[in-house]
């Protein structure tokens, strides 16, 4: 069955960060993760937190998202922009991502994803076919320590991703897949953690590979929700982060 409407929790306008030029990201709710360090845990339930401060949240359709991303098409014709989906997980939605990634191709709006890789690898290989760009989460090569700090196993993360490279390889015009290494203090900081997510993308044949510095801009969302920050005190030291972003 077609899923009509999925919760919006923030439409971004005039974003730098989550794709090349001047982009409009949709930030879709719901997330089969519980990473410690999530930025946005107003994003991780499907149901709606009510009485939290948040007061963004929106059902919304197909087309009203698209007219909304569309106000913005004056700055993607100049600067190389377009609709970015993110989250939570996108893909969770399964016909409406597709839905909405169809209807944006349709208007000739460039796309990108944002998605952490554990999804059903039918609906992400679908996906792809409507994709310019396709930011992948890739956040430890240690199954264990991923399900510690994640919530879930990084089989299927790192099952997806080889699928998806192999098969996007195929293509006449296939999306670029930027894989994305979150580097957090006490779960992946080390040497050993990026270098072995490094050999792992050179044996799969994925060139583009970038390291995101943790923050802790998300703190102040769990006081909201009545939750305690799972990362406490915790920062990434600077010249550690310059020796791993180095690598």
């Amino acid at each position: 069955m077609r899923q009509e409407r999925a919760c919006v929790f923030n439409i971004q306008h005039y974003s730098l960060q989550d794709g090349p030029g001047i982009r409009t990201t949709v930030f879709l709710k719901g997330c089969p993760l519980r990473c410690r360090w999530c930025c946005n845990p107003e994003s991780q339930d499907f149901k709606i937190e009510e009485d939290c401060g948040f007061d963004s949240y929106r059902q919304m359709t197909v087309d009203e998202i698209l007219k909304e991303v569309e106000a913005d098409e004056v700055f993607y014709r100049h600067g190389g922009g377009g609709m970015t989906v993110s989250g939570g997980e996108p893909l969770v939605h399964d016909g409406f991502i597709i839905q909405l990634l169809k209807g944006a191709r349709e208007r000739y709006l460039s796309t990108a994803i944002e998605t952490s890789g554990a999804v059903s690898k039918k609906l992400l290989l679908e996906a792809a076919e409507y994709l310019d760009y396709i930011y992948y989460d890739l956040k430890s090569m240690n199954d264990k320590k991923h399900k510690s700090w994640t919530g879930a196993s990084n089989k299927q993360i790192l099952s997806n991703l080889k699928v998806l490279v192999d098969t996007c390889r195929t293509w006449n015009c296939p999306p670029r897949i930027i894989v994305r290494t979150p580097v957090v203090p006490g779960f992946n900081d080390t040497k050993e953690d990026i270098i072995a997510i490094k050999d792992y993308l050179k044996s799969i044949n994925q060139a583009d590979h970038e390291l995101i510095r943790y923050h802790r801009f998300g703190k102040s969302k769990y006081e909201k929700l009545g939750r305690q920050y799972p990362m406490g005190n915790a920062v990434l030291d600077d010249k550690k982060w310059e020796i791993l972003s180095s690598l």
